[in-house]
């Protein structure tokens, strides 16, 4: 990434988690790369780049906070899949062995996280992931992180679940369905502090 990210390096961080699986080390850079490590030596196996666009500006600049694996109980191709968020709210599914996306799973490894992309200005805010997705009873769950103190009237902080192999959007969960549009987040209401009654 040094080498090939020039001034974005300095709005990146690495918060990564790694994770194990069938005897290898999966591991993504802050600008969503992902890589596949012989645990042993190091040596990298495989790797591969989601090309973010490194001129826009995300809400919460550059970081890959770690990517999912999940068997699915067949065999061959994307038997074994890598789960990857980008900050450009795309889900992508990766084959474990060689790093190529899973061709069934979306359009060609890729589905577009709702809202998608939401451009303000420069940057290309409002919205994205930045934690691993979960992998569960044949779902891949994605949250979402908003930019914060960036606007009054933002954007929802929606939970999506995709089948594990097609990709589709199975469900979605609204923390705030109940609030109609303009939506405003009313943080200050949520932090008050309660009476003796109330805790």
């Amino acid at each position: 990434d040094m080498a090939t990210k020039g001034g974005a390096m300095k709005r990146a961080s690495f918060e990564n988690t790694p994770i194990l699986a069938d005897g290898r080390l999966y591991v993504c850079s802050p600008f969503n790369e992902v890589s596949a490590l012989d645990p042993a030596t190091g040596k990298q196996l495989w790797r591969f780049d989601p090309k973010l666009d490194i001129s826009l500006r995300y809400p919460n600049d550059y970081v890959c906070r770690g990517v999912a694996f999940a068997p699915l109980g067949a065999q061959g191709f994307c038997a074994r899949r890598i789960y990857l968020n980008t900050a450009d709210r795309r889900l992508i599914a990766l084959d474990a062995a060689s790093g190529k996306p899973c061709p069934d799973f979306g359009r060609n490894g890729t589905v577009v996280i709702p809202p998608g992309p939401q451009r303000d200005g420069p940057r290309f805010g409002r919205i994205h992931t930045t934690s691993a997705p979960v992998v569960t009873q044949g779902l891949v769950i994605v949250g979402s992180a908003i930019d914060d103190n960036q606007r009054v009237d933002e954007l929802r902080g929606t939970v999506h679940a995709f089948d594990a192999v097609t990709g589709k959007l199975k469900w979605r969960f609204d923390p705030l369905a109940d609030e109609k549009p303009p939506f405003r987040a009313g943080a200050a209401n949520v932090w008050a502090p309660m009476s003796v009654d109330e805790a």
